[in-house]
């Protein structure tokens, strides 16, 4: 994994966890909980395509 693709990852990451820790302070249960897993969701995808090995033009 590139530096600069960890750091995006993280940054994101950080972002979708803070719109799910306002959703819960907002006592939004289900929102919350659907942020927490878009955000997984997203983590997982970001972090496959920044593997080496899976670059569409290789």
């Amino acid at each position: 994994m590139s530096a600069t693709g960890s750091m995006f990852i993280g940054i994101v990451g950080a972002v979708v966890f803070l719109l799910a820790v306002f959703a819960f302070g907002q006592r939004n249960w289900k929102n919350g909980c659907v942020w927490l897993v878009i955000g997984i969701g997203i983590i997982a995808v970001l972090t496959y395509l920044d593997k080496p090995s899976s670059a569409p033009w290789r």
